[in-house]
């Protein structure tokens, strides 16, 4: 539809929209860029980043997935999905639209045959879009889904979209009513049809090419500075995702106070930052998440809320200061360097950064301002929201970076956790038991081994705390040997040598703590020349295998439930009888999520009972925590428990036993038995005590011993 001076006022247009938008984004780029540590290498696994994008963000994989623990997959996400399928192909049609604006003689009718399918695709589409827009709308207001309310900016987007789509049809409609015999699909065809022989046709063309190209330019500005940011972050966040293993924390240098946590937001790493901006505001990590799902002060998707929030509260002030650093020649300096050159700067300039430089410090705090610091102590780190988001956000670790800010700075630490420091400290472990390490053995009817007396063993059997210490996690580490010992197994002990994992320091916030303890660990593990490590504590099982090597220590490491499952495959076990109760499994965190160990215990259990395990509804990657990680375990819980949560969930499945394959979860899920009264109808059990009852080449059985109280953290 050519007009006059059409090209002149939308090359105007176009020019004044596009310097905007490229102002924001460099804006945008520039608090990203800001952050403290630079891991966003564009080059790095390209053919891997490539293929997380047509995976993540072509195809969507994630978003067609379950919304919550009581939504079944893609039920509320489907539209979701046609949306931004329907987007790309629009933008297709966008192109010729800025094309055509700029030079009328281009179109798609340049394609010749291949022109009809190509606007007909477009013309299907838009229309899609549309009528997904309306159940978007009416899923907001009438259905009003946890977390995702009706706001005045969705209903600014939701509006601009949709007149995107009607602008459509109204300028194609016009143009094909005022010159019949083309075709821009059948949508188009019909207001067409509708407008023909009316005089209103072409005002009605005209104002729909504009409405169109004014809400296109509009929408493009207001995106930046709108909850649908996550268009312009989500593809970069997904290339740049974390390759690594999950759930590691980065090494700090101890020297360095600057490297002590995150307590401004411009500490984070530059991913970390790249994180807000690409939320997507779906709400599925505060729905999956364990703290939230019990009342806790912590929502995942408000806590990226609000790092953005302060992002956008700081960059203008951090960009003015950095403007004037580099007025007055200190732009890369740093501490004395820079004052002494500041010193020499003209008194006006040097008044004018004092006083912006007064305005940062005035602005309220990152933890206690927007982060509280209950929020920080309520998670878990269980992975959960990291897991389901859509986009590849790290929730967990910018928590734990804020919390060792707040430890390593003395500031608002828990009283229980400062006793738990205390015990790490002064008796190397959490408990702080005065016990020997290796009082847990003398029940057995051999000597358990150790690296002193078994020089080169096969593997090294890293017992851990709580099967040092805790009188319940006692007996799954006697059963554990005595499985190992009937299937001929070498392995050794450090005994007392070995002391904490460091896991309850580092993922408490005691960094320093936990590179004295690992350093310890490692310098006793390769003076014994250990290669192969086997764990029955998923935490010790994560740090060892995952953060030991930043401290020189590289094993292959292997979870006592994946050694086990290998024996009953490999025959070096043979099972008396099969199990008659009915089993089910409860996934550990840091075993399953973190590390992707989901079925070997279940291998196990099913060798046991010959398959008739009961499943629970949230299992594997969606399996609901057990509330003891992140330093929980040594602290009180105010309100709904979250053990108590997956205990009930364990006891409406109607299972009599169930298996464990974790010593935090063995204590948290028994404590909820307890609470619940049922001890007489479930029982919980560790998958190594689960294969003890059923093995018939261990010598000496034993009946089984009475239940021991769990000591108390």
């Amino acid at each position: 539809m050519n007009q006059p001076n059409q090209p002149i006022v939308f090359g105007i247009i176009l020019l004044l929209a596009t310097a905007v938008f490229a102002k924001t984004v460099l804006t945008l780029s520039r608090a990203v860029l800001r952050g403290a540590v630079r891991d966003l290498h564009p080059l790095d696994r390209v053919g891997t980043r490539i293929a997380s994008v047509l995976i993540y963000w072509v195809l969507q994989k994630k978003v067609g997935q379950r919304v919550s623990y009581n939504t079944p997959p893609g039920v509320t996400s489907k539209h979701h999905l046609l949306i931004f399928w329907g987007f790309l192909i629009i933008t297709v049609g966008t192109i010729e639209h800025i094309a055509n604006g700029l030079f009328p003689s281009l179109s798609f009718r340049l394609l010749g045959p291949l022109a009809i399918p190509v606007y007909w695709t477009i013309d299907l589409f838009n229309l899609v879009v549309l009528v997904m827009l309306a159940y978007a709308l009416f899923r907001r207001v009438v259905l009003k889904p946890r977390l995702i309310p009706m706001s005045l900016d969705a209903g600014l987007i939701l509006l601009q979209i949709a007149l995107l789509m009607v602008s459509h049809f109204m300028f194609h409609g016009g143009e094909l009513a005022l010159t019949p015999g083309q075709s821009y699909g059948p949508v188009s065809e019909l207001v067409g049809q509708a407008l023909a022989s009316s005089s209103i046709a072409h005002p009605i063309a005209v104002v729909g090419y504009w409405l169109h190209t004014a809400i296109l330019f509009f929408f493009m500005n207001y995106l930046p500075y709108s909850k649908h940011i996550h268009i312009l972050g989500a593809l970069p966040n997904i290339y740049f995702r974390e390759l690594d293993p999950k759930g590691v924390m980065p090494k700090l240098d101890l020297d360095d106070d600057n490297q002590w946590g995150v307590g401004k937001v411009e500490q984070f790493s530059q991913k970390s930052l790249l994180d807000q901006y690409a939320c997507t505001e779906c709400a599925r990590c505060s729905n999956f998440c364990p703290a939230y799902n019990t009342d806790k002060p912590l929502s995942p998707m408000h806590l990226i809320h609000d790092l953005k929030d302060e992002m956008a509260a700081r960059e203008p002030l951090l960009t003015q200061l950095e403007a004037l650093y580099q007025q007055a020649g200190a732009a890369h300096q740093h501490g004395d360097a820079r004052k002494e050159t500041l010193a020499k700067a003209p008194e006006a300039l040097q008044k004018t950064i004092a006083d912006l430089d007064g305005k940062l410090k005035e602005l309220p705090p990152l933890i206690g301002g927007r982060i509280k610091e209950e929020t920080l102590w309520s998670c878990t780190t269980c992975g959960a929201c990291q897991e389901v988001c859509p986009v590849f956000i790290n929730h967990p670790l910018k928590i734990q970076q804020m919390k060792t800010f707040l430890v390593l700075n003395g500031e608002g630490i828990p009283v229980e956790l400062q006793r738990t420091f205390q015990n790490l400290e002064r008796r190397g472990n959490p408990w702080g038991a005065t016990d020997d390490r290796m009082a847990w053995a003398e029940e057995l009817d051999f000597k358990v081994p150790t690296v002193s007396d078994t020089p080169a063993p096969e593997y090294l059997l890293f017992v851990g705390c709580a099967a040092a210490f805790d009188d319940r996690i006692k007996r799954s580490m006697r059963a554990l040997v005595e499985v190992l010992h009937a299937a001929n197994v070498r392995f050794a002990v450090l005994g007392e040598k070995e002391s904490c994992s460091g896991d309850p320091a580092r993922r408490a916030g005691h960094e320093m703590i936990f590179q004295d303890q690992a350093k310890a660990n490692v310098d006793a593990m390769n003076e014994a020349k250990v290669t192969r490590v086997i764990t029955s504590c998923p935490h010790c099982f994560h740090t060892i295998k995952n953060e030991y090597p930043q401290l020189g220590g590289r094993y292959e490491v292997l979870h006592h439930s994946q050694v086990i499952a290998q024996l009953l495959a490999d025959q070096k076990l043979a099972l008396d009888s099969k199990m008659e109760k009915k089993v089910t499994y409860h996934d550990s965190c840091y075993l399953g999520r973190w590390n992707g160990v989901y079925e070997a215990p279940r291998e196990i259990l099913t060798a046991i009972t010959g398959g008739d395990i009961v499943e629970l509804p949230r299992r594997k990657e969606h399996g609901f925590c057990c509330g003891a990680g992140g330093g929980r375990m040594w602290q009180e819980e105010k309100g709904p428990r979250v053990n108590r949560d997956r205990t009930q969930e364990i006891i409406e499945s109607g299972a009599e036993v169930a298996a464990v394959a974790c010593p935090f979860c063995t204590i948290m899920i028994t404590d909820g038995v307890k609470d619940a009264g049922v001890e007489e109808k479930v029982q919980v059990l560790d998958i190594a005590e689960v294969v003890r009852k059923s093995l018939k080449n261990i010598a000496a059985k034993k009946a089984a011993a009475p239940a021991e109280p769990t000591q108390s953290p």
